[in-house]
């Protein structure tokens, strides 16, 4: 069975993991097997694929499958996570710089076949040992990070303003496996020389999988329970 589950923020997909899996053990009476098809950050919100039984085989190929997201970028602050989890440190925008204006010309920069360093704060294993365990020992620097070949088909923005005093754009994302949304703040926001930050990231789609026909863990669980 592949469920179309709407994560919500501050759960890890790991918690949905386990909540779908007590939710269906309840209703059958018996163990079942349950994955996931691409791990979501605990505030990202949006679709995450579960998988159940014999489609947990399945999951390199919705691991493959294209997405899509919405995220806002602020700028002119960088965190250790390049979201929100971790500390912010402030920067000073240059009255004469155009953030907008930019940025604009940077899309095509990350648009295509490109290579994308790994975020330190990830479970990407350098060593036999995850990424985001090196980074809090602080046994990690960027030259150290991994790189990794990613597509991003199209970059579209959808709107620009300020949010807590600092430019802020929305943007909507179509890409490929393994493309972190969280680099690629980080990555806009070293190009502009006042540092990026994700602040807010929800996947709408992978494949034919849309968030609109996301179910919520709240309401899988009332929908078993009839």
């Amino acid at each position: 069975m592949v469920i179309n589950i709407y994560k919500e923020k501050d759960w890890t997909s790991f918690d949905v993991v386990a909540k779908v899996r007590g939710i269906l053990k309840k209703k059958s009476g018996c163990k079942v097997k349950v994955g996931h098809a691409g791990t979501l950050d605990p505030l990202a919100e949006g679709v995450l694929l579960i998988l159940t039984d014999e489609d947990t085989k399945r999951q390199p190929e919705f691991m493959a499958m294209e997405k899509e997201y919405e995220c806002e970028i602020s700028f002119g602050a960088i965190s250790p996570t390049y979201d929100l989890e971790g500390e912010l440190t402030y920067f000073d925008i240059p009255e004469d710089l155009d953030v907008e204006k930019e940025l604009e010309k940077l899309f095509p920069k990350y648009t295509g076949d490109i290579e994308q360093k790994v975020p330190p704060y990830s479970a990407v294993k350098v060593g036999g040992k995850p990424l985001y365990k090196k980074a809090r020992q602080g046994k990690i620097s960027t030259d150290q990070l991994p790189r990794k070949k990613i597509t991003i088909r199209n970059i579209e923005k959808l709107d620009f303003y300020l949010k807590n005093k600092l430019p802020t754009v929305k943007l909507h994302i179509n890409c490929g496996k393994g493309t972190y949304i969280r680099s690629l703040a980080h990555n806009l926001g070293e190009e502009l020389g006042i540092g990026g930050v994700l602040t807010e990231l929800t996947r709408t789609k992978v494949g034919k999988y849309t968030s609109r026909e996301a179910i919520k863990i709240s309401a899988l669980e009332k929908k078993l329970k009839m």
